[in-house]
């Protein structure tokens, strides 16, 4: 089969069982690696273009693939991607060239046309694992950093950024939390610009003159839990005595010593697999579920699709008026029921909603404030507030955390508040979306009005990468709801918002007459009808009926080890909450607290 290559995927020639790993390059810049074995296929040697790539694919290019192992070339021709008369080339503001990194996303690399960031990488990494000593804390390297180091003596060509995790001598998950929360909190203090994924990871900013990313540098907990196993969230959990973490070790990268397992093989085992030996540039790690879920609830995701939207605003950032001015419209022709003194929007994307919103109440004095958690979005929405006749304010509320219920304090609110959200609820995930009916309830009881727009049918390429695509019905929204003591009423029919692809419906939220939802059984009477349901029978209806009860036990179980994660989140609230030298809010990417 011949290297075929159209706007939708890459289609590769037969390829030796013995190659592991491709490297997809255009005018000799890597852009995309492709993991032969564990990569999903389309068909035969087909792949589909990672999302992070296609907005790039114009113009044309000399595209090579090559032997990610021996920079042997196994394919090349010319390809076009359309009819424009440019060079199909994937690089920054700086011309600095871009790739596809473990995550789907675009990223630099060490490898090419950024000269000294592998010196400034670990001259970071240095300087970081020093402030973690200071702070009492037992820093080493881990993930790619650690391989590479022990691998080749150097970081990875193909990684853009350096691990760090420290080990904690704490067992309880809450515990691991608020230690985590506090180095945060620390870190920010010493000036980074921290974006936080979760309780126990976060990720340091360190950017050009021009304001671009130019590398990162990611910090880890790593803890023993009581049943012996060593974790490292999002990714690691395995067996690891002990005396294999300590005395720490060393690791030498480019000339440099930095702290290591003692034993960094067995690490690397449990990090990667027995073939951590062997480069696989388009390597992406395969965490188990079970571990995922765990890590998942115990530390949280608060992460989840931002970097979807600080894509999206960056690349597309007038679409959005676009895709959901019809919402827009809906929520403004209810402006004479927003009669509160101040109207917070979620999910708020660019302001262009907010800054409408803004004017409708100025000769009523209201205030508006914009929320969202992409920084991307905010920066622009605080861009069209100051040039906007009404400005409004601007506020990062990441509702994928508790902390997202500090919302109306952090803000200053003392009085009642409306809570509009144009197209948020259907592109939430689950959790997300548990806070933002919270939210609404608390402006609900506060005197205030909520009104919501949603897709009720999903788009026709509807995919899980792209929440733009997403949809969410009355009914699933009214169970939804229900849950948290609301109920709505469907002000408008789908048929009457004027889009014609889709079918977007509008709503207004009000408190139900049955506010408290029936109370869920306990976990011991799960057990013990799990285990009255699992007599011998062996039919196929109990079978499916045990496969659902143990559905149930995992989220509840699920459930329960988030509550850990909340008390956490609440402590460290309360602690910054009495520190009066630090503010009670912020926008994550720019250092504050609330990431």
């Amino acid at each position: 089969m011949a290297l075929t290559v159209n706007f939708s995927a890459l289609t590769l020639p037969s390829i030796s069982d013995a190659v592991r790993s491709v490297d997809v390059c255009f005018d000799g810049d890597r852009v995309w690696s492709i993991d032969l074995v564990e990569n999903e296929r389309t068909d035969e040697n087909s792949f589909p273009w990672p999302d992070s790539l296609r907005p790039y694919l114009r113009g044309h290019t000399d595209l090579t693939i090559l032997d990610s192992a021996t920079n042997k070339v196994l394919a090349e021709g010319k390809v076009e991607f359309s009819a424009d008369e440019i060079r199909a080339q994937v690089r920054d503001a700086d011309g600095i060239p871009l790739a596809v990194n473990k995550w789907g996303m675009l990223g630099k690399t060490l490898e090419a046309g950024n000269p000294g960031v592998q010196d400034r990488i670990l001259d970071r990494t240095t300087e970081i694992i020093g402030h973690l000593r200071d702070m009492g804390l037992r820093p080493f390297v881990v993930g790619g950093t650690l391989l590479g180091g022990i691998r080749e003596g150097a970081l990875l060509p193909h990684d853009d950024d350096a691990d760090v995790a420290y080990l904690s001598e704490f067992t309880n998950p809450a515990d691991v939390a608020r230690e985590g929360f506090r180095v945060g909190h620390a870190l920010i203090d010493l000036g980074y610009e921290l974006v936080r994924h979760s309780a126990t990871h976060m990720q340091l900013y360190f950017r050009t003159q021009s304001g671009l990313v130019d590398h990162y540098v990611d910090v880890f907990t790593a803890f023993f839990t009581d049943d012996g196993k060593m974790n490292q969230p999002f990714h690691v959990r395995g067996d690891l005595r002990e005396d294999q973490m300590l005395p720490f070790g060393t690791v030498t990268i480019a000339g440099r010593e930095f702290p290591a397992p003692a034993d960094p093989e067995a690490w690397l085992v449990i990090n990667y697999d027995e073939n951590w030996r062997t480069p696989i540039p388009g390597y992406r790690l395969q965490t188990p579920e079970s571990t995922s879920r765990r890590f998942n609830a115990w530390f949280g995701s608060f992460h989840f699709g931002r970097d979807f939207w600080n894509a999206w605003y960056l690349n597309r950032s007038t679409e959005a008026d676009l895709l959901w001015v019809d919402g827009a419209n809906w929520i403004l022709e209810q402006n004479a029921e927003l009669t509160s003194p101040v109207l917070l929007e979620f999910g708020a994307g660019n302001g262009a909603l907010s800054e409408r919103l803004a004017a409708a109440g100025s000769a009523d004095g209201r205030r508006v404030i914009a929320t969202d958690y992409s920084y991307a979005a905010l920066q622009l929405a605080q861009e069209r507030s100051a040039a906007a006749a009404t400005p409004f304010d601007t506020a990062h509320v990441n509702l994928y955390r508790t902390l997202s219920l500090a919302a109306p304090q952090q803000n200053d609110i003392t009085g009642s508040f409306d809570v509009v959200a144009n197209h948020v609820f259907e592109q939430l995930g689950h959790l997300a979306r548990e806070n933002l009916l919270r939210l609404i309830r608390m402006a609900l009881r506060s005197g205030g009005s909520a009104y919501a727009t949603l897709y009720a049918s999903p788009a026709e390429d509807v995919t899980f990468a792209d929440p733009t695509t997403w949809h969410l019905n009355q009914f699933e929204l009214a169970n939804a709801a229900h849950k948290f003591g609301l109920s709505f009423e469907y002000v408008t029919p789908a048929t009457e918002i004027p889009t014609m692809a889709r079918r977007p419906y509008g709503v207004r939220f009000v408190l139900s007459e049955h506010p408290f939802p029936t109370p869920e059984v306990s976990m011991r009477q799960r057990l013990k009808r799990l285990f009255m349901r699992t007599r011998p029978a062996g039919t196929r209806a109990q079978l499916e009926a045990l496969t659902n009860r143990i559905t149930e036990l995992e989220d509840e179980l699920d459930e329960y080890r988030r509550n850990s994660l909340r008390v956490a989140e609440l402590m460290d609230l309360a602690e910054q909450s009495f520190q009066a030298d630090r503010s009670a809010g912020g926008d994550d990417s720019r250092g504050g607290p609330s990431a």
